[in-house]
């Protein structure tokens, strides 16, 4: 885990030191204390003798470097490198500043992505739980540097390990969940051999090891086959209500599971759509298959009452020309909802600025959002024959809430804060990009491992 900084923790304390390169960018040198030094048996040495580099932000390139080194004055490796093998970590972020004072410092470590250590204190580089990632890399390169950024995961020409974002957080994760597993075997185990230590005392029978328990198996390698896990899943099926009454955490536990599984097969096939030129129907299946996602877009529980459905005649299934693409209603209030879903490739902005630093809204945006807002005309104008033709008497139209998938975020800053402030200007229709979808759908994904 990453150390938080204590509350009366003082950046000016820190035993550092900070020196530009060039304009935009500064390294950071660890100083031990002459003190320190003292007590090591070096009182001829200085601290100057005895920096070591520790950090380089490069806000012109967009890059900090890490120089992993002990800094606890009682390991035997003091101020030497903490890896056998791998000595910088390159970490590929957009540092548009890079510090210039030790608050500064402290200020930009805490922004790392997760898995880094964050207070300088404990030296640089990754958490301890993740070291194994760095045995990895070292056991199948002959590298002493690793970059990690967004391009694909392999060896580089430049005399450098490449490792991509997203295979990092993968290996993270692994880790995490490893962790997990093998505390909650070592309890299990713990707390049966303790048992049968006072058992045996007193003459009173043992209890086995439970190795039928997830954690026990996994730990001890008990491999399954895709026939057992199939047929597990028809056990589970056909006699849930058995296993509800027996054992509601383990049904709990599995469904769990098997929620994690899903998930993560759904965000590799949104990200796999993302990385391709799909057409939107190929987007609208991936939404009929998982409804879910039109929660997320919402934040509150979505009913879906129809695909493809029909707002401008008497039947939601009919011909009329004001077809949305998804009707939904508030599970609780019974408001109902359109969803249009458009393209990631769609244009949000123009590419050329209206003036200075102002992009104006695409066509491409400002038809959808027209589209949108005359299809819940229609609705609203049509919801009593909606409701008696097609006898669905749940649903209301108090305020019709729109919602536009469409397009992904743009990079630069300008355009960006165009976008933002366009589309927080049109309170009827609530627009959200692909990518934000994908970001939402890997937040619920973290809060279900780390829950």
């Amino acid at each position: 885990m990453t150390r938080l900084l204590p509350e009366d923790f003082i950046p000016e304390k820190l035993n550092i030191e900070i020196a530009e390169v060039f304009p935009n960018c500064t390294r950071v040198f660890y100083l031990p204390t002459q003190a320190e030094l003292n007590f090591l048996g070096k009182e001829n040495e200085t601290p100057d003798q005895n920096k070591k580099l520790i950090i380089e932000f490069n806000g012109q390139d967009g890059y900090v470097a890490l120089y992993p080194i002990f800094t606890l004055l009682t390991h035997p490796k003091y101020l030497q490198q903490k890896y056998e093998g791998i000595q910088c970590i390159t970490l590929l972020l957009d540092v548009r500043q890079a510090p210039y004072d030790k608050e500064e410092v402290v200020e930009t470590l805490s922004s790392l992505p997760k898995g880094f250590i964050q207070d300088i204190r404990f030296g640089v580089g990754l958490v301890k739980d993740y070291r194994f990632i760095i045995s990895a890399v070292e056991e199948q390169t002959p590298y002493s540097e690793m970059v990690i950024g967004n391009e694909e995961t392999g060896n580089s020409q430049n005399g450098y390990f490449y490792l991509n974002w997203k295979d990092f957080d993968e290996m993270r994760r692994t880790c995490d969940r490893l962790t997990r597993r093998a505390r909650l075997a070592a309890q299990l185990s713990k707390s049966t051999a303790v048992y049968n230590q006072l058992a045996y005392r007193l003459g009173n029978q043992q209890k086995p090891l439970p190795v039928s328990t997830d954690a026990i198996s996994k730990m001890l390698q008990i491999k399954i086959t895709d026939t057992d896990k199939h047929a597990a899943m028809k056990l589970v099926v056909e006699d849930r209500s058995t296993i509800k009454q027996t054992d509601p955490i383990t049904l709990t536990k599995l469904k769990n599971d098997i929620e994690l599984v899903s998930l993560e097969l759904l965000i590799s096939a949104f990200e796999k759509l993302l990385a391709t030129q799909t057409k939107e129907d190929t987007w609208q299946r991936l939404f009929n298959e998982n409804p879910f996602i039109l929660s997320l877009a919402f934040g509150y529980p979505a009913v879906k009452i129809s695909d493809q459905a029909s707002v401008g005649g008497k039947k939601l299934s009919g011909d009329s020309d004001k077809i949305t693409d998804y009707l939904i209603k508030n599970g609780v209030t019974n408001n109902l909802a359109l969803i249009e879903i458009k393209k990631p490739s769609s244009a949000l902005l123009n590419k050329s600025a209206y003036r200075g630093s102002v992009y104006c809204a695409s066509t491409e945006l400002t038809g959808s959002l027209t589209q949108v807002l005359d299809q819940c005309y229609q609705l609203q104008k049509n919801i009593a024959l909606i409701k008696d033709n097609n006898k669905i008497f749940d649903i209301e139209s108090y305020a019709v809430n729109c919602i536009l998938v469409i397009g992904m975020m743009p990079s630069d800053d300008d355009k960006k804060k165009s976008f933002e402030m366009f589309r927080r200007n049109s309170k009827n229709v609530h627009i959200i990009t692909f990518d934000e979808l994908l970001f939402k759908l890997k937040q619920l994904h973290d809060f279900l491992i780390e829950r």
